[in-house]
């Protein structure tokens, strides 16, 4: 056959496969469909890193188009439960406390090499928290957040910390009940660092009740900046990537400092509803590449999972290892978090 003859013969085809598509509208549309999927971020600058570091490089590689979704964890898990034969979602950014109510219910897909080749630079200690359901992509790390004017000599652990809020030396702006992830951030960290740990908060309970009148809540993490911008507080617990974005948009006046004892892993994590399209495998191959989690990382301040990522020394510096800060017992926590609730709604008040 020649070339012309067979280059003709590819257009004939073409053209007849486009011909008998037309004449079936509704697969047509099946086929493209099959080759979108629909994937979740958070708003605001989360948006813009989802699609840049994640969406672009999966559309590039595949073809096919990754159509992002906004809202929340709880929201996007109930409308996979609500339709599991047929999940609206393909893949979701969740919260690991999450993730494994979902992998419990036996809503997800297991994460293995096979499926997706990027996981083996993965940790193993962060699939295996989400019962092999999903793995940890990105982390933060609360730690102590302070004003560099206000704390010429910042506490270098949390003992140090209660101690000298206690005395009075400076006030606290710290995570109140209505912040979703207190119990975790500052509840279980406090009693874990003070000798406690999930079965025994009381040491937590003790240190609040030394340090109450030197402190003051937030409820948000907007309100902790403004806390410690306007001068009604010097020093609190907070996130260490949301201080190195206040000090990038000139907030030089503050710093982070992990404790000796080490924050707790604030991570959120991936997970792929079972029944999903196979396509979600890919996208989330991606996301576990060191390319697009060094993008991700760069453009958010948050580290990276992948053992492969290395950092600018700008970002290297300001990053916690995960081995220097602890991984919550999500599951354990769960168990008795209403318990803790109802006793800071009894003790503490704020």
């Amino acid at each position: 056959m020649t070339d012309l003859t067979r280059r003709s013969l590819l257009r004939t085809s073409a053209a007849a496969g486009t011909a008998a598509l037309a004449g079936f509208p509704a697969l047509a549309q099946t086929l493209a469909q099959s080759r979108e999927i629909t994937v979740t971020a958070l708003g605001g600058v989360w948006e813009e890193a989802v699609r840049k570091s994640f969406v672009a490089p999966f559309e590039q590689k595949t073809g096919a188009k990754a159509n992002v979704l906004l809202g929340s964890p709880p929201q996007w898990l109930s409308q996979v439960e609500a339709n599991p034969q047929n999940p609206p979602i393909d893949v979701i950014i969740t919260t690991p406390d999450l993730a494994i109510t979902a992998a419990k219910t036996d809503l997800l897909d297991p994460f293995t090499t096979e499926r997706l080749p990027n996981l083996a630079d993965i940790p193993e200690e962060f699939t295996k928290a989400l019962s092999g359901k999903g793995t940890v992509f990105d982390y933060g790390v609360a730690g102590i957040t302070y004003n560099k004017k206000t704390v010429k000599n910042p506490p270098k652990s949390f003992r140090e910390f209660v101690d000298r809020t206690a005395a009075g030396e400076w006030t606290a702006s710290l995570p109140g009940l209505t912040y979703a992830v207190t119990p975790i951030m500052l509840i279980w960290t406090l009693a874990k660092a003070l000798g406690g740990g999930v079965e025994n908060v009381d040491p937590f309970f003790q240190a609040m009740a030394r340090m109450r009148k030197n402190v003051v809540f937030w409820g948000g993490p907007n309100d902790f900046f403004n806390h410690l911008s306007s001068g009604e507080a010097d020093i609190g617990i907070y996130f260490d990537g949301r201080t190195w974005a206040h000090v990038d948009a000139g907030a030089d006046w503050m710093d982070f400092v992990n404790p000796s004892e080490g924050g707790s892993i604030n991570a959120l994590a991936v997970i792929k509803p079972k029944n999903a399209k196979p396509l979600a495998w890919d996208y989330i191959d991606v996301m576990l590449s060191p390319e697009a989690q060094l993008r991700f990382a760069t453009m958010l301040n948050y580290p990276v999972t992948n053992r492969k990522v290395v950092y600018p020394d700008a970002l290297k510096r300001r990053f916690t290892p995960w081995q220097q800060a602890h991984f919550p017992p999500y599951e354990e926590i769960a168990k008795v978090r209403s318990s803790w609730v109802d006793r800071w709604n009894r003790e503490i008040r704020g």
